[in-house]
């Protein structure tokens, strides 16, 4: 499942990507799904700084967040990407959907796994994309999509507010839906269809709420009539007669006046003798409950182990729906229970993917729907056999072994920059009476009280200085006998300080990074030189020492005039690298003033320039010589990206603030400086302010 993160041929630049999940690990997300995504070459274990700054700097110009169960939110995780906790009233985000953007191509994965190393390493999962490009989207399914992620943003706490991270959501959103407007639609095509289905609780009147048996079995309904057979992979059911509930609804909705086959894949327990008999893990209800609607009854067992005999738990949802006309797949992250398919009142947040292949003669599609199940063996005499009842969800035990934060607590921001600031959002209404927030970390301290915040008036959002550079890695409430983690997000993350080790990188350094075609390959060259291998090194024992070989001494590149041209090069590197398409504001900003951007190299080169002594002439032309680059940038915008009107709204401003900073500076330090010289820096100045 990790390949389908990794972008298909031609794709583009990254854009952006929003993920949901039930249980979270910021690890596995990081480091692997985002590293794919980004096309990271940097291995995190072996070349920890290179893959540092290659994240750094990619991130930045980019949207990145993670939709998570409230109960799983307050993760320790890089402040380049968000976390949003998502409160489901009387259920769980269980979804497993996310939408990863490029230039040029747009996918939508839908899974059974969640974002945690359980899921996409040792269990059996099941996972299909949607992918869209320019002559081929599917538009329908991305727009089913984004609607269903906004609505999962409008159930995140204080999202009527509109803080950072959920504007920054909803202008991802947004950005892809204005990047797919003009992308082509295929021709429909008869035999084989696909469709994004979710079971939703209603989120007011312009939302009613939503059942994925339900529009799976009416979209089955209009390629050929309700279904006469139905099968069902699941790990987990209720654990009360609801099972029963669910069970019943499927048998309403599947065709009349006709035999309805039913066959349940459940999972089984299992002794080491061979010739004991399975118990099942299921409640005995999925066999009895058809039998009042003419429905008869197999069951199958889920399989344990893969097919090198490796233990793999089973933790895919699958459901089959078939008619004389059509063969339906539904995959995704609905167990076979009320909350999952949306029977009944409580419903969880979920999405699948429905595929619908018509009985066409001759036809592969058909077929090749059924061969997505894996075999399983029968159970010859259910009836005769041991039901255990639901197994329990091990992942579901964990999350139900944290205490719930309280609902009062509904957001935390951190708000980088010269004036460090922690903002806390609260509803006092749902608060306990006593409650105390900690930050986590070296710089762990008590940061509000209960009773601090009463004695200040009780403010829905209370402002908290922060004095430490880094923010806390994470924070804490406690209350009564409980805590629980607190998710915190950045308000700008173009203010949050950049990695210690990249205070050693010089202008040229930062400035061949920026011409190169390759910026990763270049961050890693760089990382290499600042943590030196330990292995042999040829060239230092070459046969003749290097500093005794003649022509060191007369090194061309040394001189003025090659330093000049070979800068006058990587400069016009540069500027195209700025004319390319950028694909939203804060990929610009990020590109502008982020990490390895315009604004810290123009800073490098001015600090050269303060240094320099005898050669501060050279420094000062270089310093034009970089102005007048940003002011011959003729931006080339694409299809989707940036226009040149919104471009230049934003770049001419930024260039003309970084004009008159940079005069401000040298007229501090440019006593002595040629009379000429200074005449043409105004002159380069002016132009710029033009």
């Amino acid at each position: 499942m990790l390949a389908l993160w990794r972008p298909p041929q031609a794709a583009g630049d990254p854009v952006g990507c929003l993920a949901t999940t039930f249980t979270f690990s910021p690890g596995l997300f990081d480091e692997q799904c985002l590293a794919r995504f980004l096309e990271i070459e940097s291995e995190p274990n072996r070349e920890n700084l290179a893959f540092l700054l290659e994240r750094e700097s990619r991130l930045g110009g980019i949207y990145a967040g993670a939709l998570v169960d409230y109960t799983q939110a307050g993760v320790e995780h890089s402040l380049r990407w968000d976390v949003l906790p998502v409160r489901v009233s009387g259920g769980k985000q269980h979804a497993k959907l996310s939408l990863l953007a490029w230039t040029h191509h747009i996918r939508i994965i839908v899974a059974s796994a969640n974002l945690t190393e359980r899921g996409y390493r040792s269990n059996f999962e099941i996972a299909s994309a949607v992918d869209l490009g320019p002559e081929d989207a599917d538009v329908d399914s991305l727009n089913d999509a984004v609607e269903f992620l906004r609505s999962l943003l409008m159930l995140v706490p204080a999202a009527s507010d509109q803080p950072p991270e959920i504007r920054r959501a909803e202008a991802f959103l947004s950005q892809v839906e204005r990047q797919a407007k003009g992308w082509k639609q295929p021709r429909r095509r008869e035999a084989i269809r696909q469709y994004i289905v979710c079971t939703l609780a209603s989120i007011g009147m312009d939302r009613p709420a939503r059942s994925s048996m339900e529009e799976a079995i009416q979209l089955c309904r209009a390629r050929g009539g309700s279904p006469s057979e139905a099968r069902i992979a699941s790990p987990f059911f209720d654990v009360n007669d609801d099972t029963g509930r669910v069970t019943t609804s499927l048998c309403k909705l599947m065709a009349r006046g006709v035999k309805r086959e039913l066959t349940f894949c459940v999972p089984v327990i299992q002794g080491e003798d061979v010739g004991a008999l399975p118990r099942l893990a299921a409640p005995k209800a999925l066999l009895l409950a058809p039998r009042a609607y003419q429905g008869s009854v197999t069951v199958e067992m889920l399989p344990r182990q893969d097919k090198d005999k490796n233990p793999r738990p089973w933790h895919a949802k699958m459901m089959a729906l078939l008619s004389g006309k059509y063969s339906a797949l539904m995959i995704g992250s609905s167990n076979f229970t009320c909350a999952g398919m949306g029977v009944g009142q409580h419903r969880n947040a979920e999405a699948n993917l429905l595929t619908v292949a018509d009985y066409v003669a001759y036809g592969r599609e058909f077929g090749q729907l059924k061969e997505v199940w894996p075999e399983m063996d029968e159970v010859a005499d259910p009836e005769s056999l041991e039901w255990l009842g639901a197994n329990p969800d091990q992942e579901e035990e964990e999350q139900n072994a944290n205490p719930l934060l309280p609902a009062g607590f509904l957001s935390v921001t951190y708000r980088a920059g010269e004036k460090r600031q922690i903002l806390l959002r609260l509803d006092p209404a749902k608060l306990p009476e006593d409650w105390h927030v900690h930050a986590c970390g070296r710089e762990g301290q008590e940061l509000l009280s209960a009773a601090i915040w009463e004695k200040n008036g009780c403010s829905t959002v209370v402002e908290l200085s922060w004095g430490p550079a880094q923010p806390p890695e994470k924070l804490l409430v406690r209350w009564l006998e409980n805590e629980a983690f607190l998710p915190l997000n950045v308000e700008d993350s173009r203010d949050l300080p950049p990695p210690t080790k990249i205070e050693r990188m010089s202008a040229d350094d930062m400035l061949w990074i920026l011409a190169s075609a390759d910026p990763g390959a270049a961050f890693r060259v760089w990382a290499g030189q600042q943590q030196p291998s330990d292995f042999f090194d040829p060239a230092l024992d070459a046969a003749e020492p290097v500093d005794l070989d003649p022509l060191r001494r007369y090194d061309l590149n040394a001189t003025f005039l090659h330093r000049v041209r070979r800068r006058a090069r990587i400069f016009s590197k540069l500027r195209l690298n700025l004319q390319r398409p950028v694909w939203g504001q804060q990929a610009l900003e990020w590109r502008l003033r982020g990490l390895i951007g315009i604004e810290p190299l123009a800073d490098r080169l001015m600090a050269e320039f303060e240094n320099a002594g005898l050669a501060a002439n050279e420094a000062l032309l270089t310093l034009a010589d970089f102005l007048i680059l940003l002011r011959e940038v003729d931006y080339q915008p694409t299809d989707g990206s940036l226009s040149k009107t919104d471009f230049n709204r934003i770049f001419l401003p930024f260039l003309r603030e970084m004009a008159d900073k940079l005069t401000r500076q040298i007229d501090a330090h440019g006593d002595g400086m040629p009379a000429d010289l200074m005449d043409f820096w105004k002159r380069v100045v002016r132009r710029c302010q033009e």
